[in-house]
């Protein structure tokens, strides 16, 4: 019997987007603007797209991969 496959993460382009920009009064109260059109939401954005390709690439292990890097953890 094969060993499902967990999900790593499974964050979304949106919710990855919203939680930079609801960080963004807490490390920079001076950026007050946070309109669609900013240039820094489309950095946010952009990184945002980039993260949920790494986390879609992460979730796609190979099986054998998988059970070697659980292996040498120790589960």
């Amino acid at each position: 019997m094969p060993i499902p496959a967990p999900t790593l993460d499974d964050r979304g382009f949106q919710e990855l987007v919203r939680a930079a920009l609801a960080r963004v009064p807490v490390h920079t109260p001076e950026w007050t603007q946070l309109a669609h059109s900013d240039p820094g939401v489309t950095l946010v954005e952009l990184f945002a797209f980039m993260t949920e390709s790494l986390l879609y690439r992460s979730n796609r292990v190979p099986e054998n991969s998988r059970l070697k890097f659980l292996s040498l953890l120790g589960l």
